[in-house]
């Protein structure tokens, strides 16, 4: 992506580090990190992967935790803005919400070459102990079900979802679902058996 050199050679006579475009830096310290996690990542790692050295590393985002902090923060938005843009469609039909479920079948056929869900395994390895992350966590989970419960409402008012469900509960239930489809890709070939798992959680929508 960017060299050492192209990045950090370019510094002025009192070692303020040249420019750099702080959003690639972070989407490659995501990929470093859904690749080997927390712990397991290294600041040679990071170096590595975005061509930034020590001490610009350390400039712009204090330490390895500042790092994976942002790269958290940045891959939560990406996967929020997703889930709206799947959901914010018109017309909105069943088939809308049965395509949103089915791109996490989707997402998780590409985790082998990939890396795993940086939202599941940070919490598999950071929580409880760590309630920053947590709390994180919890705020991303909480607006995706926002979302979802929100879809839900609007299948409610055009008739094409049972209006005596609780859309809260849904929205539980279906991000229940997508972090679910995201561990089950990881271990069941069969794409086509999660798809069933999808439709089978549509008809709860009747």
């Amino acid at each position: 992506m960017y060299s050492s050199h192209d990045l950090n050679s370019g510094t002025s006579e009192r070692g303020r580090p040249r420019e750099f475009d702080r959003d690639a830096v972070i989407a490659a310290a995501v990929e470093v990190f859904r690749a080997h996690g927390y712990h397991a990542t290294s600041i040679e790692d990071l170096c590595q992967a975005t061509g930034l050295l020590r001490g610009s590393l350390y400039g712009a985002f204090g330490d390895k935790r500042g790092i994976f902090l942002a790269a958290l923060d940045r891959y939560s938005e990406i996967g929020i803005a997703r889930l709206a843009d799947r959901l914010n469609v018109t017309p909105f039909t069943r088939e809308t919400m049965r395509e949103a479920l089915l791109y996490y079948v989707r997402f998780a056929s590409g985790i082998p070459n990939e890396g795993g869900c940086l939202v599941i395994s940070t919490a598999m390895e950071l929580i409880p102990d760590d309630l920053d992350v947590a709390n994180r966590i919890e705020r991303n989970m909480r607006r995706m079900a926002a979302l979802l419960a929100a879809a839900v409402v609007r299948g409610q008012v055009i008739g094409i979802f049972n209006k005596r469900l609780d859309e809260r509960a849904v929205g539980n239930f279906l991000l229940c679902m997508t972090y679910g489809l995201r561990i089950l890709g990881n271990v069941i070939a069969d794409k086509e058996e999660l798809s069933t798992a999808v439709d089978t959680a549509i008809k709860v929508l009747d």
